[in-house]
């Protein structure tokens, strides 16, 4: 065999078994991305119900409206990490339709329930964060019914992240609010100050990764890819 056959040959086959390891790696990443994402969630679920919902004076007023979002705001944060999975929508188109008319309506009522809760809450530092974070959710929630109805698969998936991704400021909200505040915001002495900061990080943060990743990052490649192409030529 021609030396130039078996180097071609073995090159090839390098490069295939990197190739399948690249691939092995991504979906272990991926399958321990979801993993943490579904057990953060649902603990942080679970503390959330039993503080809000089976502690002594937390539901003295508004009950009906905490009961209303945590009901409507549940469907999106349990249905969200389906709506990734491929095998579902390549498989079972249907599910994957129907769990997301699931998603988009449980994402609007939750976003309107806790624009509400966010209108009246008790702290006034609280109230514009909470408004915002509302906002924007059931924007890009609707910003990924319309682009769907419009055909538009790649802008639906991009709204779907960053709605979902607004979804788990419940989870965030609370990772960090685990840490001793006086250690997060030390450079704050008002203990108002560092709970209205909290309020903001918890979804700015997210949100501002996601479009890093998905938006910024990619903006910026492909910018680069058409210099080297015009100066190619």
């Amino acid at each position: 065999m021609p030396l130039a056959l078996v180097s071609w040959t073995s090159n090839g086959l390098n490069d295939n078994l990197a190739s399948n390891v690249d691939t092995l790696d991504k979906k272990l990443l991926t399958r321990i991305f979801w993993f943490i994402v579904v057990l953060l969630s649902a603990y942080y679920l679970y503390r959330g119900i039993k503080f809000r919902f089976f502690t002594d004076g937390n539901l003295e007023t508004k009950a009906i409206w905490y009961y209303l979002h945590l009901v409507t705001a549940i469907a999106p944060l349990l249905l969200g990490p389906f709506q990734f999975w491929k095998w579902l929508r390549v498989n079972h188109v249907t599910i994957h339709r129907t769990m997301g008319k699931m998603y988009i309506v449980g994402s609007l009522l939750g976003g309107l329930t806790a624009l509400y809760l966010g209108l009246t809450i008790d702290l006034e530092g609280s109230v514009v964060p909470l408004l915002l974070l509302s906002i924007t959710w059931l924007f890009m929630t609707i910003s990924a019914w319309i682009s769907i109805r419009q055909l538009n698969i790649i802008a639906h998936r991009l709204f779907v992240i960053r709605s979902y991704g607004l979804a788990l400021v419940f989870v965030f909200l609370r990772l960090i609010g685990d840490i001793p505040q006086d250690k997060l915001f030390f450079f704050i002495e008002s203990d108002v100050t560092r709970d209205v900061t909290l309020e903001w990080v918890s979804w700015v943060i997210p949100l501002l990764t996601i479009e890093l990743i998905v938006a910024w990052l990619p903006s910026m490649g492909r910018k680069q890819s058409a210099i080297k192409q015009r100066y190619s030529d």
